[in-house]
């Protein structure tokens, strides 16, 4: 049994074709709207299904863009007629073929609830009393008398809202809510009395489903970035020899992070990695350890043919790589590199063993949308910069924050690694004896005091000069994102802005320290590679995988700032309002759709808990869900088709971008991206590059008095949604902001 979902580019379709496949147990083949030039290219693919479902998405049924092929499925008749089940725009489009109209609601409805009334027949029988989903702004209205009738409403105050139809003849049924929404009730029901009333049909008109053509190209899933590879290099998946893992480990009670990037001298140096987890709930610190000449450097900007590879040091030379050979895609070149260079034989307990470290920025993203980047503007200071920017890290020290134990690791061979191993176990050593051994001295100062101190005392000597976004331009623009809101362009955007820092020349390992000690945060990052410098406190994982091909995504959406009188329930009722649960809610759908594309077993862990951080109160949800590695899946394919992450675009992920290209003018760069590791051992862990300060090394300006000046750029934004107030959005804003902008100008 087969069905044929049709894509409207919408960010939850595949949460849609899950839950098809779960209430039919028919094989799902998805295409999108204009996969097809016109219906005659479709139609004689149509005999190969039991059913068509067309999906939700942005825009309007009236706009041929929008739409495609959609509105000549509806106008199919004789032997080409089929069931067809249409969700959202699909119901729009169902209502506007047999003569109803399309209006725009009063009040927009996007991750709102509602309880709708129905006929408790058809697409309803059984079903009940149910609370549905809502993601529009459009709304159908059937024409009186017509083939197209009402079978199920809202009440609100919009009045009544057409929320189910079905066709007087035809096999066609349309619901406007959205049933795969996780917060939707009676889903499953209503698409298994979908697909009973279209095998009956089917019996009943002697409709036998043929088998596919030929000529078909649809896939029922998609294929793993390194199926991909090996099936353009004529070979199969999997037997390369795997390196062996070199690692001691020692009890290191009193020995932080800080102190062994101090005791491996990272104010001296160019290029060093620090991953830390500085509050709960990060649990491990990875530092890689990289060794001039012996530590390879990966990089790409978007739009090239070429990747690059370079070693550390600033004596190194470059190689170029023709990403031809991989199908254009630097994703599939680094699934390659990776599948190489697996290890075996470190320790179980250990998250990372050695492997790729650093970023990929905003862009990145946006490119692997098949969005076109804007040119760079080099009077604006956005020259060409690397969107990707990574190290494959051999040397590597781990510290579990939870039994306090430290590994030191190598991918080296004893000949090639010297006494490296054995050299840095006694140094940390003998640090964890000194931090143990009772002394005459008084102890040190506890770590948020003495990074506080430390910083004092490396401070610049003049403020810095901050360039913050216009507060009206601002507020305007959130008007213009509800413009596109309300005409159904997008459910929900992310709208941001960057802030700039003119800052003297000043020692980064400080900033860094500062930032850490006024807004400790689980995700935390010091990374200096290929000159470029990120200081990050992010409170957000994008994406983590263990070994095994669990995942888990961790949207954060709804903030509130701490303040004396702020607590745990007040910050709780304010997070619980509609328009915050419906942000987030909006971005759950959306991870849920990214994971429902590789991933089985997708599932909710945690559903909108408020979790209280340095600064401020969030909304957060966790979902999880298993790749199988049987066709050479991994989370790293996870990764790759989930990028820019959901909680930093809105939805649906591709319209919206394109929205906020246009709106936001100039590119995000490293901010909201993602920067972590995926590790020889299998396992990867991926934060969202937000509450975060980056440079580029080489960016110098000169101010009116002769000085030079480095330049920061600082970003910050939230969701936009209809229920969104320009004034409250530009002060969430700020507070994002200053969390960050602590590290230059301390409190305030």
């Amino acid at each position: 049994m087969r069905i044929l979902l049709i894509d409207a580019y919408d960010s939850f379709a595949q949460n849609l074709a899950q839950l098809v496949t779960s209430a039919t147990g028919a094989t799902v083949y998805t295409i999108r709207i204009d996969d097809f030039a016109d219906i005659s290219f479709l139609k004689p693919h149509l005999p190969s299904f039991n059913a068509v479902v067309i999906g939700p998405g942005p825009g309007s049924p009236e706009v041929e863009a929008d739409i495609g092929v959609v509105n000549d499925v509806w106008k199919l008749s004789g032997e080409d007629v089929l069931p067809v089940f249409g969700v959202c725009l699909g119901l729009q489009s169902l209502v506007f073929s047999h003569g109803g109209r399309v209006n725009r609601l009063g009040t927009v409805k996007h991750g709102l609830l509602s309880e709708i009334v129905h006929t408790g027949e058809g697409l309803f029988e059984g079903v009940g009393k149910i609370n549905v989903v809502r993601y529009h702004s459009l709304h159908g209205i059937v024409e009186t008398g017509g083939d197209v009738e009402e079978i199920a409403w809202a009440d609100d105050e919009n009045g009544r809202v057409v929320m189910g139809v079905r066709h007087i003849s035809k096999p066609f049924w349309g619901v406007q809510y959205h049933p795969e929404s996780v917060c939707s009730e009676g889903g499953r029901d209503v698409v298994g009395n979908f697909w009973k009333m279209a095998m009956d049909w089917n019996a009943r008109q002697g409709r036998v489903v043929k088998e596919l053509r030929a000529d078909w190209k649809g896939q029922p899933r998609e294929k793993s970035l390194m199926e991909l590879q090996a099936s353009s290099e004529g070979r199969k998946l999997g037997g390369g020899q795997k390196v062996e893992v070199r690692t001691e480990d020692i009890y290191g009670k009193g020995v932080s992070a800080s102190r062994i990037c101090e005791i491996l001298r990272v104010e001296a140096t160019d290029e060093f990695v620090l991953l830390e987890s500085v509050a709960a709930p990060g649990r491990f610190s990875i530092i890689g350890v990289l060794t001039p000449g012996l530590t390879q450097r990966i990089s790409y900007s978007c739009g090239d043919n070429f990747m690059k590879l370079s070693y550390t040091g600033r004596k190194s030379s470059e190689t170029k790589v023709d990403l031809l050979d991989y199908g254009g895609s630097i994703w599939r070149f680094l699934a390659k590199y990776m599948d190489q260079r697996m290890a075996t034989g470190g320790k179980d307990d250990s998250p990372f063993w050695g492997g790729l470290v650093g970023y990929f920025n905003y862009e990145t993203g946006v490119n692997s949308l098949d969005i076109p980047i804007k040119p760079r503007k080099e009077a604006e200071g956005m020259k060409r910069r690397l969107d990707v920017n990574l190290a494959f890290v051999e040397r590597s020290i781990v510290l579990d924050g939870q039994t306090e134990k430290i590994y030191i690791q190598t991918l080296l061979p004893s000949a090639a690694d010297g006494n490296w191993l054995e050299s840095t176990k006694r140094r940390l050593q003998q640090e964890a004896d000194m931090a143990i051994t009772p002394a005459a001295t008084p102890p040190p100062e506890p770590s948020p005091k003495r990074r506080r101190r430390f910083f004092e005392t490396s401070l610049p000597k003049l403020p810095p000069v901050i360039y913050k976004p216009d507060a009206e331009k601002y507020m305007q623009k959130v008007k213009i994102c509800q413009s596109y809101l309300s005409a159904g362009d997008s459910y929900e955007l992310c709208l941001t802005a960057t802030t700039k820092i003119h800052l003297e020349p000043t020692n980064t390992w400080a900033l860094y320290q500062q930032l850490c000690a006024r807004n400790p945060a689980p995700y935390a990052s010091y990374f200096r590679l290929s000159n470029a410098t990120l200081l990050s406190s992010s409170p957000e994982r994008f994406l983590s995988w263990s070994r095994s091909g669990t995942c888990q995504l961790c949207p954060i959406k709804g903030t509130v700032k701490k303040t004396p009188t702020t607590t745990y329930d007040s910050a709780s009722l304010i997070l619980n309002t509609p328009k915050e649960r419906a942000e987030n809610l909006m971005i759950v759908d959306l991870i849920r759709h990214d994971l429902h594309r590789l991933a089985t077993d997708v599932s909710m862990e945690k559903l909108m808990a408020v979790e209280e951080y340095a600064s401020v109160y969030q909304l957060v949800s966790v979902i999880t869900g298993t790749v199988d590695s049987q066709d050479g899946m991994t989370g790293f394919d996870v990764l790759a088709r989930s990028l820019p992450p959901g909680s930093m675009t809105g939805a649906p992920k591709k319209r919206s971008v394109e929205i906020l290209q246009e709106i936001e003018e100039t590119e995000r760069g490293i901010y909201s991206g993602v920067l972590g590791y995926w590790s020889v051992c299998g396992a990867g862990d991926w934060n969202v590059i937000i509450r975060s300060a980056f440079r580029y090394d080489d960016e110098i300006v000169t101010a009116e008095d002769g000085t030079e000046k480095e330049v920061w750029r600082v970003g910050a934004g939230g969701a936009v949604t209809a229920l969104s107030g320009p004034r409250e959005e530009w002060e969430e804003m700020e507070v994002k902001l200053n969390s960050a902008l602590r590290a230059f100008i301390g409190d305030f």
